[in-house]
């Protein structure tokens, strides 16, 4: 009997999760609804969700380039520019799928580097891992575009000018 109620709690949770009238404890953040603000990112140990929102708005397509610049460790420099364009090109790709970032664990900052886990997720699933690395600079969390492109290959872009 006990089975049987915790099957029927669970249907019908599953069942109102569908159609919208409850959410997930945690939902992932779509790059569509990045915004460039969220790009900033400032807390001396940013939350899950700050991560979350920054990823989704550096990947959205639809955002000016110039933020992700401002966010992108020597971002000023037209190798990093160049580089990251390359490294972006696919980013209409992710929109057309509605690609989303989930967060694996908490964020490991050490001084003023921080490294974080986690998933782009399409339909719900993991498609692919990684582990993006971040510098501090002027109160501001950072894309380490060199150290995330020697951990992913980034389209084959090796030099980034610093």
């Amino acid at each position: 009997m006990r089975r049987m109620v915790r099957v029927v709690t669970v249907g019908v949770f599953a069942m109102l999760l569908s159609v919208g009238l409850v959410s997930p404890a945690s939902a992932d953040v779509s790059i569509r609804s990045g915004k460039v603000a969220d790009l900033y990112v400032r807390s001396a140990q940013p939350s899950i969700a700050e991560m979350e929102r920054q990823y989704a708005a550096f990947w959205n397509p639809n955002l000016p380039i110039n933020p992700k610049f401002e966010v992108s460790v020597n971002g000023n420099n037209p190798t990093v520019q160049k580089n990251l364009r390359n490294v972006m090109a696919t980013s209409r790709t992710y929109d057309f799928f509605s690609i989303q970032g989930r967060v694996v664990g908490k964020p490991v900052v050490n001084g003023n580097r921080m490294t974080i886990r986690g998933n782009g997720v399409m339909a719900g699933f993991p498609a692919q891992s990684f582990t993006y690395y971040y510098v501090r600079q002027g109160g501001l969390w950072k894309f380490d575009w060199k150290a995330n492109c020697k951990a992913s290959g980034c389209n084959a872009v090796t030099s980034w000018g610093y």
